[in-house]
């Protein structure tokens, strides 16, 4: 979702399947709610300090005051409204908080937090929409088309403001995310598997230019920093001290030893 990028290749790749893979997509959702929540911790914190000093005012030495049951949630239990719900482990057996001090699991934390800011539900709901939308429809580009319009028309009118913006990105980028729904066949590892389109070996290869020139300290050389990169990437590369030449075993027949 970088328009230099996604320009360039464009220009220069006309041929190219541009791809908006669902990795960054479902990130952007994460990052703008833990932006969020780091807002909300930022507020308590504040109230905290308020709160520390104006005691200490009152009894005539500095205070410092435990911390409190926001902040606590807020910052050991966020995953909690990050996380997919599917890759969480809803554990009901009951165990011994040492913030709270009594019993509590997985369910008593969700709902606490949602008392901390009921918005927090509101998100957690809405990203989850996309999550599950998501992996539903992968392999099936044309389905996800059709259910991708009604996702953008349930965004614009949730009055949430992060998903709000959500559903322009998906409206901008709508071409390019749901390429990233076609299944393609790849081998690796051996075996011959089926994967959706993505943009992640194009950029683990930008990675690897990157590493190299930074480890290199820089190179002076075009030429010298491309034949380093063609080198360091051959497909079979020979691993020092090992030799070439294999040694022969040439068994002896009996009448041969005599």
């Amino acid at each position: 979702m970088y328009n230099p990028y996604l320009s360039y290749v464009d220009k220069y790749f006309p041929n190219a399947v541009p791809v908006v893979d669902s990795f960054h997509v479902i990130q952007w959702v994460v990052r703008s709610i833990d932006a969020f929540i780091r807002s909300l911790i930022r507020t308590y914190r504040q109230r905290d300090r308020e709160r520390e000093e104006k005691k200490s005012a009152e009894l005539g030495r500095p205070l410092s005051l435990p911390l409190s049951d926001e902040l606590y949630l807020l910052q050991k239990y966020r995953w909690l409204i990050l996380a997919s719900q599917d890759n969480i482990t809803y554990r009901k057996d009951l165990r011994m908080d040492p913030h709270f001090r009594r019993l509590m699991n997985t369910y008593d934390y969700e709902d606490a937090l949602f008392r901390v800011s009921p918005r927090l539900r509101t998100l957690r709901d809405l990203k989850e929409l996309y999550i599950r939308f998501n992996a539903r429809n992968a392999g099936n580009p044309m389905r996800a088309d059709i259910e991708i319009e009604d996702l953008i028309d349930c965004y614009y009118h949730c009055g949430d403001s992060i998903f709000v913006d959500f559903a322009g990105l998906l409206s901008k980028y709508h071409d390019p995310i749901i390429n990233s729904f076609v299944m393609v066949e790849k081998n690796g590892a051996g075996k011959i598997y089926d994967s959706r389109l993505s943009n992640g070996p194009i950029e683990s290869l930008n990675r690897k230019v990157k590493d190299l020139k930074r480890l290199g300290r820089g190179f002076r050389s075009f030429e010298h920093f491309r034949n380093r990169f063609l080198y360091a990437t051959r497909n079979a590369p020979v691993l020092n001290a090992v030799q070439d030449n294999h040694a022969v075993l040439y068994l002896m027949d009996d009448d041969q030893e005599d």
